[in-house]
């Protein structure tokens, strides 16, 4: 009888430690933010699940690197900011507005359409609808969130 006691009793201290060990050891939560302010750059897009990288064959190396940049400035006391940058070949430039943590949405952009290569395609920041900058990567939602522009400061 004591014996299974003592069993009982190890069986049921190995469990506890089992349980705080999965504990301890589960994924670290992703450090999320919303100042976007500064400079930053298009590293991926996230299009209907499909993750899309910059490459040789759907942009222009030769021409600002092949990048699309954005600059975001402090927001005031409504919300409002500037957003500047270029989208490979061509400068762009507008307002944004954040209400709430990760609403954002863009006013009219004054830009040209000339000559850009398929990387600008995706670059629907006008469409936006929420962000965050998980783990230092900012990113920017549309059309639902199924569609995903990824920012990386520079």
């Amino acid at each position: 009888m004591k014996t299974c006691i003592s069993i009982s009793i190890r069986i049921s201290v190995t469990l506890v430690v089992i349980t705080m060990l999965f504990s301890a050891c589960s994924k670290d939560q992703d450090e999320i933010s919303y100042d976007l302010t500064g400079d930053w750059k298009v590293v991926y897009y996230i299009d209907h699940g499909e993750k899309i990288t910059k490459t040789e064959d759907n942009t222009w190396p030769h021409i600002n690197n092949g990048d699309i940049t954005a600059n975001f400035s402090s927001v005031d006391s409504n919300g409002e900011g500037d957003i500047a940058g270029v989208k490979v070949s061509n400068a762009y430039g507008g307002k944004y507005t954040i209400q709430n943590h990760g609403n954002i949405s863009f006013g009219p952009m004054a830009t040209t359409f000339v000559a850009e290569p398929e990387w600008t395609r995706l670059y629907q920041i006008m469409a936006a609808q929420r962000y965050e900058i998980r783990n230092s990567i900012l990113l920017i939602f549309y059309n639902d969130g199924k569609n995903i522009i990824a920012f990386e400061r520079i």
